[in-house]
């Protein structure tokens, strides 16, 4: 009777044990599908999802269709075009053939490629991996030169077009920027050291080792009858195809996947198939840093930071019509992976709602600081009045009008301040912060701007001269480029002074013109390319212009016609 009685609480115990993981799966599974369904629409682009959890798949979904010719449904086969996702196969390619002794990653890269320009500096191959090179990203290149993304584009072109624009963005290991130009040439390394081709190469050393039975790397129209989504966005609710059949290159991106290959990539993290332990930790530990010495986040095509108090190792995806997310949390063996034929989603916000869902018991939300308001102290503001201009330029003019203190941008952009204390102010608008520092004499002629957790300092702007009629019509005329043999023109009419690009930048960002809104001397703001400086030659005659800092691109000149 004892024996019985033990036997059935057993079963009753496993029986409700199981009842209760299930449940429990289920409700993350429901949860996951309230995640997508707030951003995707039946019967549109939408995507594919993975969760591995300690070697484990606990989830995997597929929703929407991969294109609306014949509305074919997206599965578990379907192949995303994963973007900048691929720089991590770029990377651990890399460090395979150091692994084999084939390759110095602190070598000159013009050991490796010699058809190089002959930059200011030396760059290695360390520097191409951590985008510390300086070399300027070959996405913004083609922008500004007026070349479409859906035009016919292969290897050789993105090499072409890397050699012919010798400038660097900065001396190597000073920044960190983000350069697609960098992964494409590490893909070139590889085929140097290797004798094949990069889609080769990773076909025979990572895809087929793994057991990535369907990854490709799309390099010509042969591949055009596999299973492959077509990219789209969402406008006024209908889907519109946005994504190219016709880009070839690789080593920054190009990679086409499905999340059955993406979930045993995923895996080779935690039990290494191909690569080893060493080769993981790299990949997934910080262990770098600028010449400052400020800490390098990027490790071999991956980020390494935090997301809510966890240890979180992460790369993004986005070309035209895709969206793509790969994010570890090693210390808690998870990786979700999101891949996306819909660029209107986030696909961000999915994959980190998720990574939530997973981590409930970890995560750590942020107290937001809370900005307490005071009285302002006018006679205190009489001293911050004027205008203070940032080191690439960039103005801001503070004004005090009826007792309400305001900052004015340029481009007529206007906000409030609100005192925090008689030098701190904080704005509504969005999360920025103001600090006048007043020297011992009471003058004031710094300013601190704070955003995004970065401190950015401006000093009192001095001698400051609007532009006349006359001197303002003076800068129009024709420009161009001459590595990248593009023309831009500057006119002059009704007062104001607009810079016309090429086409791509309507096509894409919807700008069919640029205001050029007068800062101080030879300086002007923009809505899209930052600061713009105009030169002079000898005789104080207008000669070209130089975009100051596009982000992936710095201090582009061109010469005035």
């Amino acid at each position: 009777m004892k024996t019985a009685t033990l036997v059935l609480s057993f079963i009753s115990f496993m029986f409700l044990t199981n009842l209760t993981a299930g449940t429990y799966t289920e409700k993350k599974s429901a949860q996951i599908d309230s995640i997508i369904s707030l951003q995707h629409s039946e019967e549109q682009p939408g995507g594919v999802l993975a969760v591995i959890s300690k070697g484990d798949i606990a989830e995997k979904k597929c929703f929407g269709i991969m294109n609306t010719e014949n509305n074919k449904a997206i599965d578990k086969n379907t192949l995303f075009d994963i973007a900048s996702v691929a720089k991590q196969f770029t990377a651990f390619s890399i460090l395979l053939l150091e692994k084999d002794g084939q390759i110095d990653l602190d070598s000159d890269i013009r050991e490796y490629l010699s058809y190089l320009p002959e930059y200011d500096y030396e760059i290695t191959i360390r520097n191409l991996i951590q985008h510390t090179s300086g070399i300027a990203s070959t996405d913004w290149l083609r922008l500004l030169s007026g070349i479409p993304f859906d035009v016919k584009w292969t290897h050789q072109d993105e090499i072409d077009i890397i050699k012919k624009y010798s400038r660097l963005n900065f001396k190597p290991n000073t920044k960190h920027v983000y350069s697609n130009a960098g992964y494409s040439l590490l893909a070139s390394i590889v085929e140097e050291v290797s004798g094949m081709t990069f889609p080769q190469f990773l076909s025979k050393e990572v895809f087929k080792p793994l057991g990535m039975k369907t990854a490709i790397i799309y390099d010509s129209h042969q591949d055009e009858q596999l299973n492959r989504a077509t990219g789209y966005e969402i406008v006024d609710e209908k889907a519109e195809a946005v994504s190219s059949s016709e880009e070839f290159s690789y080593g920054s991106g190009n990679i086409y996947a499905s999340i059955n290959d993406m979930i045993t990539w995923g895996n080779n993290f935690f039990s290494p198939k191909v690569g080893d332990k060493n080769i993981i930790d790299r990949m997934l530990n910080k262990y770098n840093v600028l010449e400052n010495g400020d800490s390098i986040s990027y490790t071999y095509g991956l980020y390494v930071g935090e997301y809510k108090g966890v240890k979180m190792v992460s790369h993004s995806g986005g070309i035209p019509g895709f969206r793509s997310q790969f994010m570890i949390f090693p210390e808690d063996e998870l990786i979700v992976i999101v891949m996306l034929n819909n660029e209107s989603i986030n696909s961000r916000t999915i994959a980190t709602s998720v990574a939530e869902i997973y981590l409930a018991d970890r995560i750590m939300e942020k107290e937001v600081a809370q900005r307490v308001e005071t009285d302002l102290n006018l006679s205190k503001i009489e001293n911050y009045i004027g205008n203070y201009t940032l080191p690439d330029g960039m103005e801001f003019e503070f004004v005090l009008e009826k007792d309400t203190f305001w900052l004015h941008l340029p481009g007529d952009h206007k906000f409030q301040l609100f005192a925090e204390s008689d030098n701190e102010f904080f704005l509504k608008d969005f999360d920025a912060q103001v600090t006048f520092i007043e020297e011992p004499n009471g003058n004031v002629n710094e300013m601190i701007w704070h955003q995004g957790g970065e401190d950015y300092h401006a000093t009192r702007t001095v001698d400051r001269v609007p532009l006349t009629t006359e001197e303002k019509a003076k800068f129009a005329g024709d420009y161009y480029h001459k590595d990248l043999k593009t023309d831009y023109k500057v006119v002059f009419d009704d007062n104001k002074l607009v810079l016309n690009p090429p086409e791509t930048f309507e096509r894409y960002f919807g700008a069919k013109y640029i205001n050029l809104n007068h800062v101080n001397g030879d300086i002007f703001a923009t809505d899209m390319f930052g600061m713009v400086e105009f030169t002079r030659d000898e005789k104080n005659e207008i000669n070209g212009f130089i975009l100051l800092n596009i982000g992936r691109l710095q201090n582009v000149e061109f010469l005035k016609r």
